[in-house]
C-alpha cells in the first residue's frame, strides 16, 4: 500500500476534484438534463432511458469532493462541495415537481415504486460502488466510473422525491429520500476512507483519524436501522411465500394441486387467496389454514381458498377447467378490485398495511362426468 500511495499524484487529484466538485454553469446544465431524462425514464417506464440519465451523473463529483474534503479536513472544500450538492439536489427536485404537475401522466410506475423501499442491499451497493469510484478516481481508471454511475443511480431517487412532493405522497417521498441520503452519505464517507488509505490527509493526527472512523461507523449504523427493517420485510415475504405453499400442500388430501396463490404481505392481517384442485372438499379449510399459518408466521392471517373438486376418473381435469372457466370472471374481478385498492392506497400515500381488503370466500365444486 505504501508503494501504491507513493505513485498517486495527490496534488493533481485534489486539483481535479476542486475543478469538478463545485458549482458551475456546466454542472447546473447537467443537473437539468439528467433530471428531465430521469423523469421520462421513470414515467415511461424505461430502464434504458434511466441508464442514460445515470451516465450523466452530475451529482457524483460534489459527493466525491465532499468525501475528499472530509478525508483532508479541508473545510473550504467541504463547504464548496456541500453547497453544490444541495443546490443541485434542490434544482432536480424543484424541476421534477414542476414537470410532474404539468405532465398528463402521473402514475406510480414500477420504476418509481422500486425506489420507494430501500433496504440494506442498497447500502451495500452504495458502499461497494463508492470504493470502486474512489479507486477509479485515484488510479485514473476512467472506464470504471461508468459502471459506478449506473450502479449508484443518484438522480432517479431525487426525481422520485419530487414526484412524492408533487403528489403529496409521503410514502413515495420518504422512501425515495431515504434511498438518496443512503447513497450520498455512504459514497461521501466511503470515498473519505479510500482517500485516507491512499495517503490523502497524511498530515492529520491519529485523533483526527479516529473521529473520521467514528463518523463513518455512526452514519452507517444510523442508516442501517430503517434499511434493515426493509430487508427483514423482504425476508419475511420470502419465508411467508414458502410457508403458505407448504401449508396448502399439507392441509389438503393426496392428489390435491395448488392452481393459484396470491399473498398480500402488506395487509394486516396477511391476506392469502388460493385456488386448490382437490379430490375432496375440505370443510373449514380456511379456518384451519389460518390457524396453521398464524403459528408458522407468528402473524394473523386471513385465508380464503377456492376449492375445485376434481375426480380421478377420466375427464376430471377437463371438468375442473370448465368449473374454473365458469368462475374465472368472478375471480378476475376480485383480484382486479384488490389490486385497485392497493394502487389507490399507494397513490394516496397510505401504507398498504393500513388498508383492509375483504372478499367473500367461495367454494367451487365440479364433478366430472363418468
Amino acid at each position: 500500500m505504501a508503494k501504491a500511495t507513493e505513485s498517486v499524484d495527490h496534488d493533481g487529484i485534489l486539483r481535479q476534484i476542486a475543478e469538478e466538485a463545485g458549482w458551475s454553469g456546466r454542472y447546473a446544465f447537467l443537473i437539468v438534463i439528467s433530471a428531465a431524462i430521469s423523469l421520462l425514464g421513470l414515467l415511461m417506464p424505461s430502464v434504458a432511458v434511466l441508464i442514460g440519465a445515470m451516465l450523466l451523473s452530475p451529482l457524483m463529483m460534489p459527493i466525491i469532493g465532499l468525501g475528499f474534503g472530509i478525508a483532508t479536513l479541508d473545510f473550504h472544500e467541504i463547504r464548496r462541495a456541500a453547497t453544490a450538492l444541495m443546490l443541485g439536489a434542490a434544482i432536480a427536485v424543484a424541476l421534477s415537481v414542476v414537470l410532474i404537475l404539468l405532465s398528463p401522466v402521473q402514475t406510480i410506475t414500477s420504476e418509481i415504486a422500486g425506489r420507494t423501499q430501500p433496504t440494506l442491499f442498497d447500502l451495500l451497493v452504495a458502499l461497494l460502488s463508492a470504493i470502486a469510484g474512489g479507486y477509479a478516481l485515484i488510479r485514473g481508471r476512467g472506464g470504471t466510473v461508468v459502471g459506478v454511475a449506473i450502479a449508484i443511480a443518484l438522480m432517479p431517487p431525487l426525481v422520485v422525491v419530487g414526484f412524492g412532493i408533487a403528489r403529496w405522497n409521503w410514502v413515495v417521498f420518504s422512501g425515495a429520500l431515504l434511498l438518496f441520503l443512503t447513497n450520498a452519505i455512504t459514497i461521501a464517507l466511503t470515498a473519505a476512507l479510500v482517500a485516507r488509505c491512499y495517503g490523502f490527509g497524511s498530515h492529520l493526527s491519529p485523533h483526527h483519524t479516529g473521529w473520521q472512523l467514528v463518523l463513518f461507523a455512526v452514519a452507517i449504523g444510523v442508516l442501517s436501522i430503517p434499511l434493515g427493517a426493509g430487508l427483514r420485510r423482504i425476508a419475511f415475504e420470502a419465508v411467508a411465500q414458502r410457508q403458505v405453499r407448504d401449508a396448502l400442500g399439507e392441509d389438503f388430501p393426496p392428489g390435491a394441486r395448488l392452481s393459484q396463490v396470491e399473498i398480500d404481505h402488506g395487509a394486516n392481517p396477511v391476506r392469502v387467496r388460493a385456488v386448490m384442485l382437490t379430490p375432496r372438499i375440505e370443510p373449514g379449510a380456511d379456518r384451519k389454514l389460518a390457524a396453521d399459518l398464524r403459528q408458522r408466521l407468528s402473524r394473523p392471517v386471513d385465508v380464503h381458498v377456492d376449492q375445485v373438486r376434481i375426480s380421478p376418473e377420466t375427464g376430471a381435469v377437463e371438468a375442473a377447467q370448465i368449473a374454473r372457466a365458469g368462475n374465472g370472471d368472478a375471480l378476475r374481478v376480485a383480484r382486479e378490485r384488490d389490486r385497485a385498492i392497493a394502487d389507490v392506497a399507494l397513490i394516496a400515500g397510505i401504507p398498504v398495511s393500513s388498508v383492509q381488503l375483504d372478499s367473500t370466500a367461495r367454494t367451487i365444486r365440479a364433478t366430472a362426468a363418468p
